[in-house]
């Protein structure tokens, strides 16, 4: 398999852009060798609760802590053995903690901080995944297809979800699995209605086909190319077709370690010369 490669953005929703509200979704990714030689990728996003009044403060905070808390499991000094299911209760206990203290430093209530979390950690034969609340993790295994890790969590009600910073231990949803994965996704809620099939309770494959193959066309990351794909992808994602279908805010990680393709796939550009070029063929259910 190739190295990983992935691309990501983080966009402001059409209806906090009317509201003059900031970003609430947050997003972290990192790519590290573990004392064993063995390439650990970290992904992590985040939500923000629309009606907290600085969630965009908490997704953050989440998003940073989990990645530190994984790398320190994983890569510190102490690391022996690989994340079980059931620590994914340590980690949201610990993301409590710290958004509590950050509340009481700025003299608001823990509400203020409410984001859901989704976060992997991929090893090349075994992975750890968590979500608390809505969006989704999407995997695909060599010579599989793309699949769902854990379905949106959105309770009882319409527009209702659950969140760190009082999310139930029963609602702390964590598995770990044995794949040979070559792609995985995480996405928020705002890109749900175009990435899953919630008729069948799947990932929409069109939808991230082309997107796959653009992180594969990468030589590397921490290239010009590969800033240029993020700049593409946050585009696509503040995009007229996407925002016609979603005015929320939007976050999308892709990583790939499949080998390249045989040509590179084309872009598309806007009539618009001030919009960055996007992956072409994206399909939209």
């Amino acid at each position: 398999m190739h190295p990983w490669r992935y691309a990501h953005a983080s966009v402001l929703g059409t209806a906090h852009v009317a509201s003059g509200q900031p970003c609430q979704d947050a997003h972290a990714v990192r790519l590290i060798v573990t004392g064993q030689d063995e390439p650990l990728l970290l992904l992590v996003t985040s939500d923000g609760a629309g009606s907290a009044a600085f969630s965009q403060e908490g997704s953050r905070l989440v998003c940073d802590e989990t990645i530190r808390w994984l790398e320190m499991r994983l890569c510190g000094a102490d690391a022996q053995e690989f994340l079980r299911a059931e620590d994914a209760i340590g980690l949201v206990y610990n993301l409590r903690t710290l958004l509590t203290n950050h509340a009481e430093d700025r003299g608001i209530t823990l509400r203020d901080l409410a984001c859901t979390l989704s976060a992997a950690a991929v090893l090349p034969d075994r992975q750890w995944f968590v979500q608390v609340g809505d969006g989704a993790t999407v995997i695909q295994p060599v010579g599989g297809v793309p699949s769902v890790v854990f379905w949106p969590d959105n309770g009882e009600y319409a527009n209702m979800t659950y969140f760190v910073t009082d999310v139930p231990d029963t609602h702390v949803h964590a598995v770990v699995t044995r794949a040979d994965l070559e792609r995985v996704a995480l996405l928020t809620d705002g890109l749900q209605t175009l990435a899953l099939s919630l008729r069948d309770r799947a990932a929409h494959a069109p939808f991230f086909e082309p997107m796959f193959r653009a992180v594969e066309s990468l030589p590397a990351v921490g290239t010009e190319e590969h800033a240029q794909l993020n700049a593409g992808l946050a585009a696509f994602l503040d995009s007229p077709a996407v925002n016609a279908r979603t005015s929320d805010d939007k976050t999308l990680i892709l990583a790939s370690r499949r080998a390249p393709p045989l040509s590179t796939p084309t872009q598309v550009r806007s009539d618009d010369p001030s919009v960055e070029p996007y992956p072409a063929g994206v399909r939209v259910p």
